[in-house]
């Protein structure tokens, strides 16, 4: 580990005002918000289909890296003498990285999407990719190895798990009843060993209150509502269309956090982002449609 720690201290030899603000812009290309971003846009604007897979395959994702956290319990490295935290320290565990595994993950769906038709994708993917680990260890709150361990894991679950959705071909809603299962089981885990209300706890039920949601907003869509995306690409009708939708879903996800008391994390987690996705994969495509959007 010693080596991993000479090289965070190598790479924050260069901190200053400009590179720090640089290091934390670059990092959150690893959260939340990318992934929101391309799958709302995939969602509303370009192909409902593939942004039910993309959503549900890099969920797993996330999940499958906060119970390795939990499990190997690594202590960040600006625990450790001559690194410190740039900008605020992180409360989960170190190992592996969730914005490596997040950033990847995103990347490799895109790309085995789109890949072969847009040959800029995978590159910037890879940049995009290469970046974010990059900042994680400059921030101070990765190893190397969690970083590559967390590009590993990305690939691995997005090219598993995506062809596992595969398997249900034009039925894929159905996938809704395994989420429901899968996130009955899991959060009943997480009560039984009283860790919903640590920090990685409180992320996958975050993940598995979208999860839900999204899954059950998208087999009623499908089957009654039928928006049709394909028909109404007009640029102007996207940007509308995003504008109104992220706004009420960005207004949900901090407006809440308001009145839903933070001390219960099955309502500030779980529904919270219970109802963010619903009003996503539901709410808005029947408005779109309602309004001609």
């Amino acid at each position: 580990m010693k080596f991993e720690l000479d090289i965070i201290r190598f790479l924050q030899r260069g901190s200053n005002g400009i590179t720090d603000f640089l290091g934390e812009a670059v990092s959150l290309l690893g959260t939340e918000f990318l992934f929101l971003a391309v799958a709302v846009l995939l969602y509303w604007c370009i192909d409902k289909r593939y942004a039910h897979r993309f959503f549900n395959v890099y969920i797993i994702g996330v999940a499958v890296v906060n119970f390795m956290k939990f499990g190997f319990r690594r202590t960040r490295p600006y625990n450790f003498e001559g690194i410190k935290s740039i900008g605020d320290p992180e409360p989960t565990y170190s190992f592996p990285s969730g914005h490596s595994g997040s950033v990847s993950s995103i990347a490799t769906l895109l790309t085995v999407k789109y890949g072969k038709k847009y040959i800029t994708i995978p590159i910037i993917g890879a940049i995009v990719t290469l970046l974010v680990m990059l900042s994680r260890m400059f921030l101070g709150q990765h190893y190397l190895s969690d970083v590559f361990c967390g590009l590993t894991v990305g690939v691995f679950c997005a090219i598993a798990f995506n062809a596992l959705l595969s398997f249900f071909g034009d039925k894929e809603e159905w996938f809704a009843v395994v989420t429901v299962a899968l996130s009955a089981l899991i959060v009943g885990l997480f009560f039984g060993l009283g860790i919903e209300d640590s920090a990685s706890g409180n992320d996958v039920l975050k993940g598995i209150g979208a999860a839900v949601a999204f899954d059950i907003g998208y087999f009623i869509e499908k089957r009654y509502v039928r928006y049709d995306v394909a028909k109404n690409r007009k640029w102007w009708k996207c940007l509308i269309r995003v504008v109104l939708g992220a706004g009420v879903a960005i207004a949900v996800q901090q407006g809440f956090k308001l009145f839903l008391p933070e001390s219960i994390p099955m309502l500030y987690c779980f529904m919270r982002y219970f109802i963010m996705a619903l009003w996503a994969a539901l709410a808005c495509p029947a408005i779109f449609k309602g309004l001609k959007l």
